[in-house]
């Protein structure tokens, strides 16, 4: 075992790898011609067009549903391009998807999928052979998404299943889609002790008795190509046989001897099964020199497809620049940064960071921005101010610095309990608010070096750090006062208040009328921002007081419908509506224009073409995020001021994407109709030079800021100690860590004169 000084590539010329291969005593084939990677394959009853495989990695990328997003088909579409004559599509859900982010295939998305492989056709010089990668499911579940991918176009489908079930499956598929290539991708050496394919005698070394026995039993149910990989042992410290090296672990051993196992191994099954085609795997630490051992395996039969993972990532046009006569650089290659499989490992989208950085760069250092390091080091330059102007900018009046100083000095916990003090959801507000214009804004760093303490991050990291460690749970004191509350809507507010009134000592009720906990952030921001779920700290939050039966929590309970403030008058000592707002500003109800809030918590069934966004209120964003995202060629983002004033969290770089029209100074008065009744055009007027347009799109978004629903409230007077509103039906819609201190404070005025 050697380990080179300096990693992960020093090798500059092909006559020093020569010599390395040499020194290290391996056997690795090297060839400069490349002749062998140009040849065409056929495998059942396809043809290949060449011997290069982009080879799948899971991304993080796809729709709510599973479909394909933009960044999907943004990456297969360059490999098309690139010139990969096999393209092996990343591990998919069989009809439903194995986590959020990842893709599915279903009766719902065989159309996305089709869509995407029309235009990976249409990109590529020659035809392409497309696999789809199944993940495990009951075998019911595979072979009705394996006639989805015959249906959507795929040439060929690789199971993924538990081994001793896999011969039966591929028997069942043969019968089933006999039209599909049956490939899989198998894992011949797993690098543990006791592991498939391991010595029994020694850990280090491989047994392919069981291996090639299980390939030969794969054959004669149906298998058509095999893409054989194996894992790299852990030869050091405590995880020494235990456990298997991750991809973007350090070696322990050198890059080049792991290739040689690699190598050999492809090279074993190929020899005792002479018409399986093989694809080989474990090129891409050798950057601009990989095409010249992968001919080497290929022209020495050692393998049949060479497989580029990572680096097909960082050079997706890899095949068409080296067939052209084109020579790599080491620039353009794959540096094995290990970014990609540090974003694969935490379910983000992936791509190359370093050779795409505009695309994934902000992905991984979003990423990043909660290690242990990062956060240790953004707390280190916190100036601990004594009148703090990022507390006085704190809707919470949390006090930053003392939590900040407790935390850099190791005592995390205390962190915590000045967190929670003032703010029960600190993990929602850290994710949600407007960072430069709260806390971080007024950080005197910004001033000084451009870049705020992280507050945000720190307060997030400590909060679920401390749920993780069972510390988030509301504090029951022994004694009630044996009020009763009730607090009708649960969202940031409501729950807010409802912490608050347990701690006093209360009894409360909350009625929702949705089916969970956690109001705009739950409902519609989870699931169209980068933002983690909230029921999870919420659920943390409450379960005492339920447990204790301090809590009780109704659902599809509807002010003005099923719940009447009035009834709850009678009912309870106090009642608080705090409901939020749900209702959209509109120009008037016509088909064809929906607003913000619907679309983003039900989406598209049918994509538009032409799509305008009435922007103004926060939900304007995510709307357009929406959009981009699911497909929509043109979006118009129209909005009756200048740009600085209006509400945008994303980068500016968003407005130069292609199909994105940003429209400032329009103000919108109506809408044209077709003669179907549906709208076909949105009326403007431009707010500086006069001139009146009517813009032709087939959807509209409204999204120009939200007020409170009618009739949610009583007519006439009640009485005001014991009737109480609060949150964003009162302030008109602020940040969710002002209506967390609204709801707080509101618990406070109930309390007091609940005590009188």
């Amino acid at each position: 075992m050697e380990i080179p000084d300096y990693q992960p590539f020093y090798i500059e010329t092909m006559d020093g790898l020569r010599s390395e291969i040499a020194r290290l005593g391996l056997e690795i084939p090297l060839k400069e011609d490349i002749s062998p990677l140009a040849r065409p394959l056929k495998v059942g009853g396809r043809v290949i067009p060449n011997r290069f495989c982009a080879q799948p990695i899971s991304s993080g990328d796809a729709l709510e549903w599973g479909a394909p997003s933009l960044m999907t088909r943004r990456r297969y579409r360059a490999y098309a391009k690139g010139g990969f004559g096999l393209i092996w599509l990343e591990r998919t859900g069989a009809l439903e998807a194995e986590k959020s982010g990842r893709l599915c295939l279903s009766a719902l998305t065989v159309p996305q999928f089709a869509s995407m492989l029309e235009e990976m056709r249409a990109a590529a010089a020659q035809p392409t052979v497309v696999v789809l990668q199944l993940a495990p499911a009951p075998l019911a579940a595979l072979v009705s998404a394996a006639r989805f991918a015959r249906e959507a176009g795929f040439d060929g489908v690789d199971i993924q299943r538990e081994r001793e079930l896999l011969p039966e499956t591929f028997a069942h598929l043969r019968s089933a889609v006999p039209d599909l290539l049956l490939t899989t991708r198998l894992c011949v050496y797993e690098g543990v002790r006791g592991g498939f394919g391991v010595s029994a005698h020694d850990f280090r070394k491989y047994d392919l008795t069981s291996p090639l026995e299980y390939v030969r039993r794969l054959m004669e149910s149906g298998l058509q190509m095999l893409n054989v990989t194996s894992s790299s042992p852990a030869m050091i410290g405590v995880k020494r046989g235990e456990q298997a090296k991750l991809d973007y672990e350090g070696p322990d051993e050198h890059p080049l001897m792991t290739l040689e196992r690699q190598l050999t191994l492809a090279r074993a099954f190929r020899a005792n099964f002479s018409t399986l085609p093989m694809v080989g795997s474990g090129l891409s630490w050798l950057r601009h020199f990989g095409s010249q051992i992968a001919a080497g395996a290929v022209g020495s039969k050692g393998m049949d497809i060479a497989g580029f993972g990572r680096a097909a990532l960082a050079c997706p046009d890899l095949p068409a620049r080296l067939l052209r006569g084109d020579k790599l650089n080491a620039d353009s290659t794959c540096m094995v940064c290990s970014a990609c499989s540090q974003l694969e490992q935490a379910g983000r989208a992936v791509g190359c960071v370093v050779r795409d950085p505009e695309n994934y760069g902000a992905i991984f250092r979003d990423m990043r921005r909660l290690d242990a390091d990062r956060l240790l080091a953004g707390a280190a330059r916190c100036h601990l101010c004594e009148a703090a102007p990022c507390s006085g900018k704190s809707p919470t009046r949390t006090a930053i610095p003392s939590f900040i100083k407790a935390f850099r000095e190791g005592r995390e916990q205390e962190a915590y309990e000045l967190l929670r003090i003032r703010n029960p959801l600190p993990e929602l507000v850290s994710q949600t608010g407007p960072a430069w214009l709260e806390e971080e804004g007024a950080c005197i760093e910004l001033t000084l070096t451009g870049e705020p303490v992280p507050i945000n991050d720190l307060r997030y990291a400590i909060a679920w750090r401390a749920r993780d460690r069972g510390m988030a749970g509301v504090r029951i004191p022994l004694e009630g006062t044996g009020k009763n509350v009730a607090v009708v809507g649960g969202g940031p507010t409501g729950i807010a208040a409802t912490e608050r009134l347990i701690e006093l000592g209360h009894c409360v009720h909350i009625y929702e009328t949705a089916m969970i906990l956690g109001g705009v952030p739950s409902r519609v921001l989870a699931r169209n921002r980068a933002l983690a779920d909230p029921s999870a700290e919420i659920e943390a939050l409450l379960r005492p007081a339920i447990r204790s039966g301090r809590l009780t929590v109704e659902f599809g309970r509807t002010l003005g419908k099923n719940v009447f403030v009035a009834d709850l008058l009678v009912e309870y000592d106090a009642v608080l509506v705090a409901v939020g707002l749900w209702k959209e500003r509109s120009l008037g109800a016509v088909e064809g224009v929906i607003g913000a809030l619907d679309l983003l918590e039900n989406g598209l069934a049918v994509i538009p073409r032409r799509a305008a966004v009435l922007a103004g209120g926060d939900s304007a964003m995510d709307a357009c995020a929406l959009l981009r995202a699911q497909g929509v060629g043109e979006i118009y983002v129209v909005f009756g001021g200048p740009r600085s004033q209006m509400h945008w969290h994303m980068g500016e770089g968003w407005f130069a994407s292609p199909g994105v029209h940003a429209m400032m100074n329009w103000q919108p008065s109506g809408y044209d109709i077709n003669s179907g009744g549906r709208v076909s055009g949105v009326r403007m007027k431009h707010s500086e030079f006069g001139l009146e347009i009517a813009l032709p799109v087939d959807l509209v978004v409204e999204a120009m800021g939200l007020e409170r629903a009618e009739n949610i409230v009583p007519n006439g007077s009640c009485d005001a100690t014991r009737f109480y509103t609060a949150g964003a039906m009162v302030n008109g819609g602020a940040s969710v860590g002002q209506c967390v201190a609204e709801g707080h404070m509101a618990a406070e005025t109930i309390h007091k004169n609940l005590s009188r």
